[in-house]
């Protein structure tokens, strides 16, 4: 089979003699996610629904009963979950990934994502590799704080702008990424996102993830006397609700708090505006003892994507 036999038109594909996977109408298919995936994870997200359009959502059915959930399409699947008391979870899993075998390109990786404790074994005995980074949520509500910046900094907004093509981006995207290079470079958080060069720092899409109030409540941090950006937090949408795009400080000015007053500037400017603020941090990432600090809770730790390798061209 090929990549070309799947279509969102097709309304189900059978997995075996028993078992079959069905379309799902979005809105109730989230509602069982939001149940049965993983209330330690769902409970996280408690304000949202798992009811986005974005990949397809299927039924998993034994027979005629109904006995679980997943998103998949070619070379990806996640938010697998299953409806007690089913317990045969493995066999299925199996029956996926053969699918999902047939539909995708396999000179590509078949990607799952944010893989749960409960789910890790389950999807290494079905052949799926983890990634070395194990990552997780954190988020505390928004709250007001008095901020003393330092007399020798210069605190700003970034600015966007709209090209007449219509393409948004940041007026001072040069500068931002070059102190995230210098913030990131060598660290885990740059290995994970594969970032390695100035252009890989290019703010060139965070912009269509984020509105007025979020660029307002991010942070452009100048040395007063130098001129020079020295740290930056820059916020977006994740899920209609505000996350922490990416927050970093140049090492010379480091051990002064930056990022602490950075963040406190985000969370004073959100109160009234949205109900928590989220940032998605790494095992082992200096930065987790200061949103500990600053009254973080942590989520569910979870393997960031494990992957059934591409196969090499003959």
């Amino acid at each position: 089979m090929s990549l070309t036999e799947w279509s969102t038109d097709i309304l189900q594909y059978d997995l075996s003699d028993e078992y079959s996977i069905r379309k799902a109408d979005f809105a109730e298919w989230g509602l069982y996610c939001t149940v049965y995936y993983d209330m330690r994870y769902v409970g996280f997200f408690r304000e949202e629904e798992f009811s986005s359009s974005k990949i397809s959502a299927y039924w998993i059915y034994k027979g005629e009963n109904k006995i679980g959930g997943v998103r998949m399409e070619p070379n990806q699947m996640y938010h697998l979950f299953f409806i007690p008391p089913f317990q045969q979870c493995f066999e299925v899993l199996k029956l996926l990934k053969h699918k999902l075998l047939q539909w995708s390109d396999r000179t590509k990786r078949i990607l799952t994502f944010e893989i749960l404790p409960d789910q890790v074994d389950l999807y290494a005995r079905a052949g799926f590799w983890p990634v070395e980074f194990r990552c997780r949520w954190m988020q505390r509500p928004t709250d007001h704080f008095e901020i003393e910046w330092d007399s020798r900094v210069t605190v700003k907004s970034p600015e966007i702008i709209e090209s007449k093509t219509g393409t948004r981006k940041y007026v001072n995207e040069d500068e931002i990424a070059q102190c995230d290079l210098e913030s990131f470079a060598g660290s885990l958080e740059a290995t994970r996102r594969n970032k390695t060069s100035l252009a890989d720092f290019i703010p060139d899409e965070d912009p269509n993830y984020t509105n007025e109030i979020l660029t307002q409540a991010s942070t452009l941090v100048y040395d007063k006397e130098t001129g020079q950006l020295i740290a930056n937090c820059r916020l977006c949408l994740q899920d209609n609700q505000a996350a922490v795009y990416s927050i970093g400080v140049r090492p010379a000015y480091r051990g002064r708090g930056l990022a602490t007053l950075m963040l406190q500037r985000a969370l004073n400017a959100l109160k009234g505006q949205y109900l928590v603020l989220r940032l998605y941090v790494m095992q082992g990432n200096d930065a987790e003892s200061v949103y500990l600090n600053l009254g973080f809770i942590p989520g569910v730790q979870e393997i960031q994507t494990m992957y059934i390798p591409e196969e090499e061209s003959q």
